[in-house]
Parts: C-alpha cells; structure tokens; sequence
C-alpha cells in the first residue's frame, strides 16, 4: 500500500476536525493511492472550491483554493514547533510541545505544562 495524505491549505487550526460547504467532514484525509486514485479526486474536488469551517473560522468558513498531496510518513515521536504573535508581548513567540500539534489547543486546555512558550 501506499498511502498518501491531502490536506486543505487554509489559514486555520483544527482543519483536521472542520467542516466544508460540500458536506465533507474534516479538512485531512488518508488514501491509499494505490488502490484508488478516485478516491484523491473525488476528496480533492469536495476541498477545492468550498469553504472550511473550524473552530478558527468564522461561520461560514475559510475559502480553500489548494490542497497539499504528500506521502504519508510515519514517525516515532510528534513534537509541535511554532512561531505566533504574541500580541501581549507585541512580538514573536515560539510555542513548542512534546505532546505533538494534532489537537495542540486541547492539549494547552487540559495540560497547559504540556506548551512551552520562550
């Protein structure tokens, strides 16, 4: 098998979990490129051309005008490394955590150790 990932390109977390205007839950999907290259065409065009809903959106979502297709890889250890505006600081901050990014808000909700901000 080999599986490849597409993921919708929009400017929002949580897309894994979102919504699009087609009816197509969540913005990450796996497939197995082998089997069904159908099956990456029919995801795709459900993405492209519709609006994402999140819980970083607004109600009617962010537009999606690409998608990222890639292999999909398989790692020992998830780590989460990014660099935000701290609006407090007026600045950059850089925001990491050993718990992985999937879901890194509920992780910062549950466990706020868990998030390192330098």
């Amino acid at each position: 098998h080999k599986d490849c990932v597409i993921k919708a390109q929009v400017h929002a977390g949580g897309r894994g979990k979102g919504m699009f205007s087609s009816g197509l839950q969540g913005g990450v999907h796996v497939c197995d490129i082998s089997q069904n290259v159908d099956d990456i065409v029919q995801k795709s065009s459900m993405m492209i051309g519709h609006n994402l809903s999140t819980k970083q959106t607004t109600g009617e979502g962010a537009p999606v005008s690409k998608v990222l297709l890639a292999e999909r890889l398989y790692s020992r250890r998830e780590l989460y490394v990014a660099f935000v505006m701290d609006r407090a600081a007026q600045g950059v901050a850089l925001v990491c955590s050993t718990r992985g990014g999937v879901n890194i808000e509920e992780i910062a909700e549950e466990d706020p150790d868990a998030i390192i901000k330098v």
